[in-house]
């Protein structure tokens, strides 16, 4: 129980204490206060130890699972189908090790979980045929989908917006692909790829401008320019 000091009317918390810090007087205990303690931390090893376990709970089912589909597929032949089930559990343990891990940023989880969703659709594309809807509608649609997600970002965090100018630089590397694969006839229906390029340009300009010396800055201190 916590103690009192019947001269100064206060409730010490420590229970070492045997004097009061004030008027040093002796110190009853006080029946109706429950124990608090000083300088307590909260247990994060119990919960970083769960969150351990079931991460490899997690990764003892997907690889289970993987090997069982595969080892189905094989026996039964006919549709490749385990390549998509393996790939969709690959990508659910992915997806939680990055949302149970701090140590990530919030910028490179979305990025990385756009990136494996496009790379599991052109899969499910290639398996299925190729009918090259992949890179003609979801390839550019995931940048649409980034660049929006950049705006909302800089709405957020306003008071420090230009330090997102560079992540445009990153959409129009990746905005630049579906113009190379149009010579290649990979991309057959150029126009959700030509409006994501121009989106991303434009976005990369208009911070710059907008920025100022501020988003300058932050490219100089990003690229080391």
């Amino acid at each position: 129980m916590s103690k009192k000091c019947i001269h100064c009317h206060i409730t010490i918390l420590d229970e070492k204490a045997q004097v009061c810090p004030l008027c040093n007087g002796v110190l009853s205990q006080d029946e109706n206060e429950q124990i608090v303690k000083v300088n307590g931390y909260p247990d994060v090893t119990a919960a970083r130890r769960r969150t351990t376990f079931f991460l490899r709970l997690l990764l003892t089912i997907c690889v289970a699972g993987s090997f069982l589909c595969a080892a189905i597929n094989f026996l039964n032949g006919g549709f490749p189908w385990a390549v998509i089930a393996v790939s969709s559990l690959i990508y659910i343990y992915i997806e939680f090790y990055l949302f149970f891990n701090p140590d990530v940023h919030i910028i490179a989880k979305i990025a990385v979980t756009i990136l494996l969703a496009l790379l599991f659709v052109v899969m499910i594309d290639v398996v299925t045929g190729f009918d090259k809807w992949s890179l003609n509608y979801c390839f550019p649609g995931a940048l649409l989908l980034f660049n929006v997600l950049i705006i909302i970002m800089m709405f957020v965090n306003h008071s420090r917006w230009e330090s997102y100018t560079w992540l445009p630089l990153l959409s129009i590397a990746f905005a630049i692909l579906p113009i190379v694969f149009m010579h290649y006839d990979l991309v057959t229906d150029p126009v959700v790829s030509e409006v994501a390029f121009i989106s991303s340009v434009l976005l990369f300009i208009v911070g710059l401008f907008l920025g100022g010396a501020n988003a300058r800055a932050e490219l100089k201190r990003r690229f080391h320019i």
